[in-house]
């Protein structure tokens, strides 16, 4: 089986995403054991009052830091390279109508191909821009509260 460079370069990307998410995922895991240890040595430190709770702070920490926006790019990057062959074949055959219909010449160094190609790009670039705004507009309309928040909200509880 014969695989071209175009198509190795892809497969790649899906594999550079893979490992990501695998990262992300590590983080995720092991955050709770951070934020404990942040816990006590802020506490050693006197950088934060003892009185409130250590599980309340390891899940407000958990819930303020954890890799969210790391999350949602991976996620919306690997949506992203799933659509490019559809938006390449879609905007592709769309413009090659487009051109053919008003006559334009083609070559292997024609104006009219370099034409549609950056054409092309231009397209793609705006469908993954759109994408992108939806999905920045989604995550910070529901995004997470800040640490400071967060332990703002923990004295509350603690009476502090």
């Amino acid at each position: 089986m014969y695989l071209e460079p175009i198509t190795i370069a892809y497969l790649a990307m899906f594999a550079l995403i893979a490992l990501w998410a695998i990262i992300l995922a590590f983080r995720w895991q092991s955050l709770p054991r951070f934020a404990g240890q942040v816990y006590d040595s802020n506490t050693e430190k006197g950088l934060l009052d003892a009185r409130i709770d250590r599980e309340g702070y390891i899940q407000a920490y958990t819930r303020a830091e954890a890799p969210r926006s790391g999350a949602w790019r991976c996620a919306t990057s690997a949506v992203c390279l799933l659509l490019l062959p559809i938006l390449v074949s879609f905007f592709g055959g769309l413009l090659q109508g487009i051109w053919d219909n008003l006559g334009v010449g083609f070559g292997p160094y024609g104006l009219g191909q370099i034409a549609q190609d950056f054409a092309l790009f231009l397209l793609i670039m705006g469908v993954y821009a759109g994408i992108l705004y939806v999905v920045t507009r989604y995550y910070y309309h529901r995004r997470p509260p800040s640490l400071n928040e967060e332990v703002t909200r923990l004295k509350q509880e603690a009476g502090l």
